[in-house]
């Protein structure tokens, strides 16, 4: 559907090799050799439920050399710790790259900041984004680019809430365009073009 809008899309790999081991969950070996061969053991990041401990150093590098290489670019696109990590190029565009404007469309499937129990709350659920990452996921003020965010309600790897948390940091941030869709869904990247209509027409809105 972007293709069919004259949008050019280009890919990069997360800079981490997977081993078997460093997996949250457990797969099967045949299953895991296969995603071996066909090199998709890769994430931008390695997994830790300390959002403290996360070190995202080697991903922004990597994403800011390439925009550099490459760019400019006129929107970004990530999925899970992807969208994550994209939240924060938004946000930090021109600090990394300094000749590089906003992005015209940030696009988050799956995204979620990184969280942690807020100990100045009397609601003993309350989460707050660590204070290490405070600064990156919050968007400045003069923001230009439109943020979209998609999720799943049955997402068991980054649930609704978790995106919700994000995406109304954005949604309280004074003068930044930010949309949301909710598919009935898990963890995944949608791709019924019934759904993902209204989300091209506002990814070719922003790019006018």
């Amino acid at each position: 559907m972007l293709k069919k809008n004259n949008i050019q899309t280009e890919y990069l790999d997360g800079p981490t090799v997977l081993s078997k081991q460093d997996l949250p969950f457990t797969i099967d070996d045949d299953k895991w050799e296969a995603i071996e061969k066909d090199q998709l053991n890769k994430s931008w990041f390695y997994h830790t439920d300390i959002s403290s401990e996360l070190n995202i150093e080697t991903a922004i590098n990597t994403v800011s050399e390439y925009i550099k290489e490459h760019g400019p670019f006129d929107g970004i696109l990530g999925f899970s710790q992807g969208a994550a990590l994209a939240a924060i190029v938004t946000n930090q565009i021109k600090t990394l790259v300094p000749d590089h404007p906003y992005f015209k469309v940030s696009i988050l499937f799956s995204a979620y900041s990184f969280t942690e129990k807020d100990p100045n709350s009397a609601d003993a659920n309350a989460l707050r984004i660590t204070p290490k990452y405070q600064d990156s996921f919050q968007p400045p003020k003069d923001l230009s680019t439109k943020v979209i965010f998609i999720y799943g309600l049955n997402d068991n790897a980054v649930p609704g809430e978790r995106s919700k948390f994000l995406y109304n940091i954005y949604n309280t941030t004074e003068g930044v365009d930010v949309k949301f869709f909710e598919h009935d869904g898990g963890h995944l990247v949608v791709n019924k073009k019934d759904f993902l209509r209204p989300v091209v027409e506002e990814i070719t809105e922003a790019l006018k």
